[in-house]
């Protein structure tokens, strides 16, 4: 929701133009009946005025992630460090867009795609198997993985004024990869695919009539030892450009931590972390 004179403050001006109305004697305000459906007029156009940018709301994201990637990947209790095989400081795109209404039962809808893919080469320090395939020490590998993934949200706002609070489920679609070709065997790949259910929760505090914002989003769950959590805060700010856009900028901190040991024929223990920085539309 764009931060604009609240309802309070358009109520007390309203308050304050009729008794400057009836203090400097005008005719029209000296009956009672005519004042009071004044006092209504402003009323509703205070609500509608307050009220009328939730009734829809359409708003879109691009940013870029910068990515400080940690962990463990391997197979049978047979794993290697991902600094092993060349990552470290990696990249990400994310876009989103979220369209939200005033339809009590039926939930507002968010979607977001983060693409983590990067390939590295690299000398092996240890061994490790991947895919079912042994991967020996000392061998140069080239190792391609993808983390990427794409989130469909469904949530309440509980809270939508100053103070803005969700609360959902997310269905995140996985459709990672971790693949090692080595010089002395066939490629190996090992897949991390399928619909993770996670819960979701975000909460904004707007400074009015300034523009700037902060923010917090969660999201995670924990199944039978695979768990993934996903969090991030933020600093914002947004200007009106023409009354039906506002445009902004987002700065913030992103931690995604992975830890798959039933899932799929990959065991993967890794830490995604990192600043953030996207551009911010609202229509």
């Amino acid at each position: 929701m764009r931060v604009k004179r609240t309802q309070t403050e358009q109520l007390l001006c309203y308050k304050k133009l009729i008794a400057e109305l009836s203090v400097h004697g005008s005719t029209v305000m000296k009956h009672k009946k005519t004042r009071n459906l004044i006092l209504a007029a402003c009323l509703a156009s205070a609500c509608g005025t307050a009220w009328g940018d939730t009734i829809f709301g359409l708003y879109g994201g691009v940013g870029h992630w910068y990515i400080d990637l940690q962990g463990d990947v391997g197979q049978n209790g047979a794993t290697t460090t991902l600094n092993d095989l060349g990552f470290e400081n990696e990249n990400s795109n994310v876009f989103w867009l979220a369209l939200e209404h005033p339809i009590p039962v039926i939930p507002n809808l968010r979607l977001m795609h983060s693409t983590i893919s990067a390939t590295e080469s690299s000398i092996t320090s240890q061994s490790f198997i991947i895919g079912g395939v042994p991967i020996d020490a000392q061998v140069q590998v080239l190792t391609d993985i993808d983390l990427s993934h794409t989130d469909a949200t469904f949530y309440y706002e509980l809270l939508d004024n100053w103070v803005t609070f969700d609360l959902g489920i997310t269905a995140r679609f996985l459709e990672g990869y971790v693949e090692v070709q080595s010089e002395l065997s066939q490629p190996a790949r090992a897949t991390l695919e399928g619909v993770l259910p996670m819960a979701y929760a975000n909460l904004q505090l707007d400074f009015p009539g300034s523009g700037w914002r902060v923010g917090a989003t969660a999201q995670g769950i924990t199944y039978r030892g695979d768990k993934m959590t996903d969090a991030s805060v933020r600093l914002g700010y947004s200007f009106e450009v023409t009354p039906l856009l506002d445009i902004g900028v987002n700065v913030g901190y992103r931690v995604l931590t992975l830890r798959a040991e039933k899932f799929d024929d990959l065991y993967a223990d890794a830490k995604m972390s990192g600043t953030f920085a996207e551009l911010v539309l609202h229509f």
